[in-house]
């Protein structure tokens, strides 16, 4: 269909009255058949997954050589080398890397396109899009995700987490409505409207036979003999990561651990190689780790991103929905009953 399109587009200057020739309508083919397609795009992500063109062919159903043709008529539409191919591996460049969350945003929005339009009912979908940094902040989501489908039963969401550094990409491709996180310093408040939900204080996460485990508090000057754990710093606000650095001033490398996530390093606290320095709420109750508050840290504002003026449909009664449900659990914690 795409290249009919095309072709088609280039001969609407031409008719009726002029005649194209056979090679102009070739010449037409050939560059709607070089431009980004969903097809292209589908190849490159199997490519991505598999990170081998055999059996990224056979995920697609098409020969190698074709696959392989599809992946460079790519590279050479973003004028970008997409993935380090040699005789033993494939592996994606850095630009590679960047390109797969916009590949599979794309597709994603191409199958719900197709997905509404082949409705048979023709029922309303409203739909949500939500991102967070950490899993642990989807989970907090259940319940009131839960009230708002009460009210709309089309309703869709979309859940996202990435690194905090990606999150505020997602706003503004529109691919999410509303983001939830700890907020920092460099975030551009003209463009976003920040809604506050909890004050989240920073503790030590340990290991329930940990020798520190039964204080009440810890200052931060007796982490110095202490074994961390440290997260990647794309997952964390950047006053936290700033944090960490200043922890690893000085210290051996072989006393601290670093993770590529915020679960991987409440499991390796939780398995005693150390301490992760987290906000509280990131850190599940059911987790087989104590929470310890750090004297004198200050405490994190975490609550949602959005842009101004969320109107009256689905956005805005989430956002209600959020603020009560937080409110509730804040006056149920101050009145004992949590």
């Amino acid at each position: 269909m795409n290249i009919f399109y095309m072709a088609c587009t280039g001969l609407q200057k031409k008719m009726p009255f002029d005649i194209i020739d056979k090679e102009e309508l070739s010449n037409l083919i050939t560059k709607s058949e070089e431009m980004m397609n969903t097809f292209q795009l589908n190849c490159f992500l199997a490519v991505a997954h598999t990170l081998n063109f055999a059996r990224a062919a056979k995920q697609m159903n098409i020969s190698q050589p074709a696959i392989t043709n599809q992946i460079k008529m790519l590279e050479k539409e973003l004028n970008a080398k997409l993935f380090n191919r040699s005789t033993r591996r494939v592996e994606l460049t850095p630009e590679g890397e960047v390109f797969l969350g916009d590949a599979k945003n794309i597709v994603a929005l191409s199958e719900r396109a197709k997905l509404r339009f082949s409705n048979p009912d023709r029922r309303p979908i409203e739909t949500l899009g939500i991102g967070c940094s950490s899993f642990m902040q989807i989970i907090m989501l259940t319940d009131i995700l839960t009230k708002l489908a009460v009210d709309r039963p089309n309703l869709h969401p979309r859940l996202y987490v990435v690194p905090h550094e990606q999150l505020f990409q997602l706003l503004d491709a529109g691919t999410a409505d509303v983001l939830f996180d700890i907020q920092g310093s460099e975030e551009n408040k003209e463009r976003v409207t920040f809604r506050e939900l909890y004050k989240s204080p920073l503790v030590c996460v340990c290991s329930m036979r940990h020798i520190l485990a039964q204080r009440e508090s810890i200052a931060i000057q007796e982490l110095a003999e202490e074994n961390l754990i440290f997260c990647d710093p794309v997952y964390l606000a950047p006053d936290l990561t700033k944090l960490q650095w200043q922890l690893a001033e000085g210290r051996n490398p072989a006393d601290i651990h670093f993770c590529g996530t915020i679960e991987a390093a409440i499991v390796l606290a939780s398995a005693g190689f150390g301490i992760a320095i987290l906000p509280e709420l990131v850190v599940p109750q059911e987790a087989q780790v104590v929470s310890i508050p750090i004297e004198g840290a200050p405490k994190l504002a975490f609550g949602m991103f959005y842009k101004p003026y969320p109107g009256d449909g689905v956005l805005k009664q989430f956002i209600q929905i959020t603020r009560r449900s937080f409110e509730l659990q804040q006056s149920n914690i101050e009145n004992g009953l949590e």
